[in-house]
């Protein structure tokens, strides 16, 4: 009875955290973030606070492992479900909805018992993630734990697919290197994609992400709804003339540089400026890096700035990186102040 009254509040406004391939179809993904911000579900930050697991499309082996991972996660009252196309979102979220009322905890049948387990945890706290030598010394001459940490795949408003095998010295990345579980070859070295979303909705789709890792909920709605809306260009060009005006952004997203070439700015507020300079004109869509080289530019960048930096480069995951191979000890290099 408890649990059933628990799930009643929850089944009002589920926190849902959704996992999807580097393949989803694109018009997925934006169809679920629609319907779910109609809804005002909120965005689950972690396993632990999250009520309904939702995926999209089909999972590969690898990231099948991570969906287990995470349900295991999942306190009850709690749903497992997955959308295959676009015509069923709704009622796969309708019936979401209903089955948090079950006490029993009902959940789709998703993933087939020979689905691999080694899955890399959300947050990196997969099995790569728990091996640290004294590597690194700070400023005043102090040693520092250089941990190997598996980032991704699955965080708020991140790449899909995409898990960064990084070495962190405190909160500071060091290495970096990019892999797109089930997507394991890259096109090539240098190669740079284009959103199939068309250039204003590229540039909307960005800047919702970046505004949700800022806290910055009433420019990530704005843009949500300019996004998956029909607008006419003057209100797309006014709001891209809001955002270049707006000074608590342009001093939020300072100070964060884009190096290496993944993208043509060479700065996070250069990016993010272009991407609202850009709204109702004629550009192009801007250019989507490949994986490694966004990846790539993340060394050097603290772990917050580098999930930002990662947001505004959008890089193109369906083009795949990796596999990495995971740390071992012998690979820790000691480097002195």
């Amino acid at each position: 009875m408890v649990l059933r009254s628990v799930g009643s509040l929850v089944a009002r406004r589920p926190h849902v955290l959704t996992i999807a391939p580097a393949t989803v179809d694109p018009a997925l993904r934006l169809a679920v973030e629609a319907e779910l911000g109609r809804r005002r579900w909120p965005v689950a930050d972690s396993p632990a606070d999250t009520d309904v697991v939702l995926v999209l499309g089909t999972p590969g082996p690898r990231l099948g492992g991570v969906v287990r991972a995470v349900w295991a996660g999942v306190p009850a009252p709690r749903v497992l479900t997955t959308v295959p196309t676009t015509g069923v979102v709704r009622s796969v979220l309708d019936d979401a909805a209903a089955a948090l009322v079950d006490p029993h905890g009902r959940k789709a049948s998703l993933l087939s018992p020979d689905d691999s387990n080694d899955a890399l945890l959300p947050g990196g706290t997969g099995p790569e993630a728990q091996m640290a030598d004294l590597a690194f010394y700070d400023r005043d001459g102090l040693a520092l734990d250089a941990l190997h940490v598996a980032l991704g795949p699955v965080l708020p408003h991140w790449p899909a697919g995409l898990v960064v095998h990084a070495t962190l010295a405190g909160d500071l990345i060091t290495d970096a290197r990019a892999e797109v579980l089930d997507v394991p070859a890259s096109v090539g070295p240098g190669s740079r994609g284009r959103s199939p979303l068309g250039p204003d909705r590229t540039r909307l789709d960005i800047l919702t992400r970046v505004f949700g890792l800022l806290g910055a909920d009433h420019l990530a709605v704005r843009a949500r709804r300019l996004r998956d809306q029909d607008p006419a260009p003057g209100d797309l060009t006014a709001f891209g003339r809001r955002l270049r005006r707006n000074r608590p952004l342009r001093w939020a997203v300072r100070g964060v540089p884009l190096v290496g070439g993944p993208v043509e700015e060479r700065t996070l507020e250069q990016r993010v400026a272009n991407l609202a300079g850009g709204l109702g004109g004629s550009l192009a869509p801007p250019v989507r890096p490949t994986a490694e080289k966004a990846v790539g530019a993340l060394v050097g960048l603290e772990l917050g700035a580098a999930r930002l930096a990662l947001a505004a480069m959008d890089p193109d995951t369906t083009l795949g990186a990796g596999p990495v191979a995971a740390h071992t000890p012998e690979e820790v290099t000691h480097q002195h102040h």
